[in-house]
């Protein structure tokens, strides 16, 4: 496993400044994404809406999530030195916000039940699948939901379905 370029706690002292500049440069990229286009569509919402929605970085077990409408990012995913591979976990979370703030009532918890087989993270991973399909290509998009299935130790039947449903939009 390669060693990380920047070490977590040189990361964690970065000046708010510099973690909100990163954001909103991730931010202007997503703004003319495609994928991100369609996603403000169906909420018939512009693209612009990005520039309000709440980001930031923090302590997290997992990439990134979404509480109360605030999105936040691990600060792990800085410690490779490339953010921009990372841009997709934006797409997910953003597509949470909007079910979360958006939606006739509350988002089923990443917590209740199997995470893979909720229909919000679904949803999510579908779009973000299909950013890494456009910015990467489908080789990238498949080894990503390998990987993913993997990690959540999905296999047989069940990983063939979910993967089926994953790579849905691409």
């Amino acid at each position: 496993m390669p060693k990380d370029k920047i070490p977590l706690k040189t990361v964690k002292q970065f000046p708010y400044k510099t973690l909100n500049r990163l954001i909103n440069k991730a931010k202007n990229y997503i703004k003319k994404d495609k994928v991100w286009a369609d996603i403000c569509e169906e909420y018939d919402e512009d693209v612009d809406i990005i520039d309000i929605i709440p980001t930031m970085f923090g302590d997290l077990e997992v990439s990134a999530s979404t509480q109360h409408g605030i999105v936040i990012l691990n600060y792990k995913l800085l410690c490779d030195g490339d953010f921009f591979e990372d841009f997709s976990y934006l797409i997910h979370e953003y597509r949470h916000w909007f079910q979360q703030c958006y939606g006739d009532g509350p988002t089923i918890s990443s917590a209740d039940g199997e995470y893979l087989d909720n229909p919000f993270e679904q949803e999510a991973f579908q779009n973000q699948v299909e950013y890494i399909d456009e910015q990467f290509g489908k080789d990238e998009a498949e080894d990503y939901v390998d990987k993913l299935l993997d990690h959540h130790d999905v296999d047989g039947k069940k990983k063939d379905n979910l993967e089926d449903v994953l790579m849905g939009k691409i």
